[in-house]
């Protein structure tokens, strides 16, 4: 091939119209000039390619350690061994973002680290906010990366200072960082439900055992006697409640009845009415005078408890003649049925334990065959679905109606009338029914 040849080949490859009769040289050099560019490109793609390769080499690199992480917090343990995943997830880090010093702080639960609490919280603003701390924006630190550790409440954080390039922080080091507060908030999270859910099944076990306490304190047994037959049943509206019941027959074979409602629901109230009780099962032994029973517990109360805390309470003392002596202090009115004629007595007097107060008895006689019915206000502030209580109206109501020959009769009548009337609306305050029935006068033993 001769140098014109070779001149229009290389016109043809460069795409140049060039006229050969007059020589290569300027050609050679267009020629030399499009290689050199060529090389260039080349060089610059090259350097390019690195980069991406080395980008995506780190982010594998991230993402992998986030994964590690991610497999530490993940994994379910109880204890946590909180310091342990730290110190293993603090290595990864160190091989990620570089960092040259750290502090790790979890309040009311550990801090780990080379660095000082002191110095770095005085440097940043809202402590639950990530704060990126770079070169020459503060007197003490050259570059610092707090990051908050928030879960459902806040935690404590995680901050780093200085690179070991001599670098600073980057947008990547920032998400690394931010991803491993939330992967230990987590954690933290899935912990304090854990505690919370152990101290509620501890606390209801206690609650289930002072139920059975409580229970317990309750009459096991009415006392038999010939002239009154009674029935009774008591619903707490939580695990323990503050009402009250109790039976008693005197020395003069005199039948005491005594139900009680303590201010307020749930373990102050019952261990309210766990000291009534004690009281009163010394007085009854000590005051065979109701009136003096009631004047003195009343004093006994008003020395130990607080202004927000009483006790209302009916004392309802039935004799062999039928003689009945009611004392009712802020309770609910007591009712006597006589073949479907109802009287109601209201309260007379204030609760117990509020100030020193003169109780006097109210006496009447009953009629053979008399029921009489003292309850709790969880009977008649029985709620329904709606809203709506089930009221004096509806008790009334029921009594009146009612065709059986015995206390356990009506107590279940009653009983039955509240729930259907509740369906399926949560208990909201303790109900307490007593039923006793004079049955007239009969020889006592």
């Amino acid at each position: 091939m001769n140098e014109r040849e070779i001149c229009e080949r290389i016109a043809e490859i460069l795409n140049l119209e060039h006229d050969c009769s007059k020589g290569i040289d300027d050609l050679l050099k267009i020629l030399e000039y499009e290689i050199n560019e060529y090389r260039k490109s080349l060089e610059e793609q090259a350097m390019f390619m690195e980069a991406q390769i080395e980008e995506l080499s780190r982010s594998y690199e991230e993402i992998s350690t986030l994964l590690e992480i991610s497999e530490i917090f993940g994994t379910f343990e109880f204890p946590l061994n909180l310091q342990d995943k730290l110190e293993k997830v603090i290595r990864l880090l160190r091989n990620v973002i570089k960092f040259e010093s750290y502090l790790v702080h979890l309040e009311s639960e550990l801090t780990v680290g080379d660095l000082n609490r002191e110095e770095i919280e005085p440097e940043i603003g809202n402590p639950e906010k990530t704060v990126l701390i770079e070169p020459g924006k503060s007197e003490k630190f050259s570059n610092l990366l707090f990051v908050p550790i928030k879960g459902n409440k806040y935690y404590g954080y995680v901050c780093f200072v200085g690179k070991e390039d001599g670098g600073v922080f980057t947008a990547g080091d920032r998400k690394i960082a931010e991803m491993t507060a939330r992967y230990i908030a987590s954690a933290l999270d899935r912990l304090d439900f854990l505690k919370k859910e152990i101290e509620r099944e501890r606390l209801e076990e206690q609650l289930n055992i002072a139920r059975q306490i409580q229970t317990n304190l309750l009459p096991r047994k009415i006392p038999e006697i010939g002239f009154v037959e009674a029935d009774a049943c008591s619903q707490p509206a939580v695990q323990v409640g503050g009402d009250y019941y109790d039976f008693f027959v005197s020395q003069e074979k005199r039948f005491l009845t005594v139900v009680g409602d303590v201010a307020g629901k749930s373990v102050p109230a019952a261990l309210l009415m766990s000291a009534v009780r004690s009281y009163l099962k010394v007085l009854v032994t000590t005051c065979p005078d109701l009136e003096k029973l009631v004047n003195r517990l009343n004093t006994i109360l008003c020395e130990d408890m607080t202004n927000d805390r009483f006790v209302t309470m009916a004392f309802i003392e039935i004799s062999p003649d039928g003689t009945l002596n009611l004392i009712n202090a802020g309770h609910n009115p007591v009712y006597f049925l006589h073949k479907g004629e109802l009287v109601k007595i209201e309260a007379s007097a204030i609760p117990i334990g509020i100030t020193e107060w003169e109780y006097k008895k109210h006496t009447i006689h009953l009629k053979p065959d008399t029921f009489v019915i003292s309850y709790s206000d969880g009977l008649t502030e029985a709620r329904n679905e709606a809203g709506e209580e089930f009221g004096y109206e509806r008790l009334e109501k029921i009594l009146r109606e009612f065709k059986g020959e015995t206390p356990a009769e009506l107590l279940e009548a009653l009983r039955k009338r509240v729930k259907s009337f509740m369906g399926d609306a949560q208990q909201h305050d303790d109900m307490t029914i007593v039923v006793l029935k004079y049955k007239g006068q009969q020889e006592v033993e």
